[in-house]
């Protein structure tokens, strides 16, 4: 039997399989069946059955077509068609997996320009393979390999020392991790010069006479001039070291060096709230700088392992608004982030300004009603509530927002239709078998406009009171949303407030519930009638 027919009817084969179709945002099922095929399968080699390497290749396309940030993978795949021979199909793995980074992913750069070292032999051709991964990945902090790498291959084709020299001082330029190793390599360049002409190759010979006062015509070429123009030179490198250096460790000291995750983490993978928070920092720190090309690499990078957060993207896209004025470009930002993040009301609701700005509906609705099409019917009985709440405030602002006449209901009642409002009540009925009740109801009385404070009391509190569900009458939480809800009612009179929630509210609560209740109720005394203290105190402290 071979490889292939022995592989399919494995019944490990097709346990596997089915857990990648049961889940397939799963990334750990995808990587277990990938590896067990890729196991099965070895040696892989040219001789490899035509139909394993199929599958094979299906199987890795099919993994970065659901997770397009797996820089790793891209590699391995793009490496695997290189070992058998499919150099042009390697380009395209690798060119596909930096079209997913728009080109700036440094892992994929360096990988690539490994290959290209190896399989291009037109030295143009080559260099602008290194000239456009400059563009994009040249200011990464951790970009040492890759100007190492660049400067081999000026070393090893070029004829001249020029191009070698022009590139080395823009390095000197940039705040780099290794970035000493690179001041070492100029100083050590500067000793090996044995002729003023050669400084030329440096710099300009207008830019040496005026600024440094070297002559490169000087008679004595070889002698202490010569020694002389070398000190200059090096004390102008030693000024711009010193400058530079300090930028390397405030960068380093400050974010680099607390950041731990730089790889794609799935949805399965929590990031901790402190490396968010550096992330976050760093990327204000990174605007301030203005620094275009520097400012979209670190946002690629804060990406790999916070694309399933909301903010990154969020203010990525706001960033190219507000400082860029560049719509189309939030707009792409915004559409790659409903597809990673987990929270997506906020994308959302900022992608439709953008969009509406743009004057593309057609877009904007298509979209729309993919959205409320991903939901389904009971969504009021998912475990995560912040998924719930944000069904809710996707659904209210599509109906308050856009195509008022599609979305609108006869029964609507404020900012919730009746369809939304009867998901609320399902998910209150679940009581303390869903999570998120109180939060709820918090946010509910905050929901509501002025003409809806009788709606919901009636349909809400009075509803509960009335079914008589000790899981919110004992909670000092669900009486506090309770009072808030009159107590923000703005066509009612201080006094009415005051008087409904003393004399129709408070009598309502079971005085067995009184030791849970009270401390809740006194924080809303405090804020917001202190003169009801004494009544309070009255109404819930047993008589002796």
């Amino acid at each position: 039997m071979d490889k292939y027919t022995a592989l399919i009817h494995d019944e490990n084969f097709s346990t596997l399989t089915l857990n990648v179709s049961r889940y397939p945002k799963s990334l750990a099922y995808w990587e277990k069946l990938l590896n067990y095929i890729v196991k099965a399968s070895a040696p892989i080699c040219k001789s490899t059955e035509p139909q394993l390497l199929k599958l094979i290749r299906c199987t890795y396309s099919s993994m970065l077509n659901e997770f397009p940030y797996l820089e790793n993978y891209y590699i391995d795949f793009a490496l695997l068609e290189y070992k058998l021979g499919n150099v042009s199909m390697s380009h395209k793995i690798f060119q596909r997996g930096l079209q997913a980074f728009n080109q700036r992913s440094l892992l994929l750069w360096t990988s690539y320009l490994k290959f290209c070292n190896n399989v291009i032999s037109h030295q143009k051709q080559l260099f602008k393979k290194y000239e456009t991964a400059e563009e994009y990945v040249g200011l990464h902090f951790f970009s040492g390999e890759f100007w190492d790498l660049y400067l081999e291959q000026i070393s090893s084709r070029c004829t001249s020392s020029k191009k070698y020299w022009n590139v080395l001082r823009k390095i000197l330029e940039i705040p780099l991790h290794s970035f000493s190793k690179f001041y070492a390599l100029w100083l050590q360049r500067i000793d090996d010069i044995m002729d003023l002409k050669q400084l030329s190759q440096l710099t300009s010979k207008d830019e040496l006479l005026k600024k440094l006062k070297i002559d490169i015509n000087y008679s004595g070429r070889k002698g202490p001039y010569l020694q002389d123009a070398k000190k200059k030179l090096k004390k102008i490198t030693k000024e711009m070291y010193m400058v530079v250096q300090y930028q390397v460790l405030e960068i380093y000291s400050i974010f680099e060096s607390k950041i731990y995750i730089n790889y794609y983490t799935s949805p399965e993978t929590l990031v901790s709230s402190d490396e968010i928070e550096t992330w976050i920092k760093y990327l204000d720190y990174t605007i301030t700088l203005q620094t275009d090309s520097l400012t979209h690499l670190n946002f690629q990078r804060a990406l790999l392992p916070l694309a399933h957060y909301d903010l990154v993207w969020i203010k990525y896209s706001k960033w190219l608004i507000n400082s860029k004025n560049d719509l189309l470009g939030a707009k792409n930002v915004l559409l790659m982030g409903l597809k990673f993040s987990l929270k997506k009301t906020e994308i959302i609701k900022l992608l439709y300004s953008v969009i509406c700005k743009l004057n593309e509906y057609v877009l904007l609705r298509d979209l729309l009603e993919k959205i409320e099409s991903s939901y389904s019917d009971n969504v009021e009985n998912v475990d995560d509530f912040e998924i719930f709440w944000d069904y809710l405030q996707f659904k209210t602002f599509c109906q308050n927002s856009l195509y008022s006449s599609r979305y609108s209901d006869s029964q609507s009642n404020g900012l919730l239709n009746k369809e939304l409002f009867d998901k609320v009540w399902k998910r209150l009925s679940c009581k303390e078998k869903k999570s998120g009740q109180e939060i709820l109801l918090n946010n509910l009385v905050q929901f509501y406009s002025k003409d809806t404070v009788e709606f919901v009391e009636k349909n809400i509190f009075q509803k509960i009171i009335e079914s008589g569900w000790e899981y919110y009458l004992q909670n000092g939480m669900f009486w506090n949303c309770y009072c808030r809800l009159i107590y923000f009612d703005t066509s009612r009179s201080y006094l009415d407030k005051r008087q409904y929630i003393v004399r129709k509210i408070w009598p309502q609560i079971d005085k067995k519930f009184a030791q849970s209740v009270l401390p809740s109720l006194t924080e809303f005394c405090q804020s917001y009638f202190p003169e009801e203290m004494d009544t309070l105190e009255e109404m819930f402290t047993e008589e002796p």
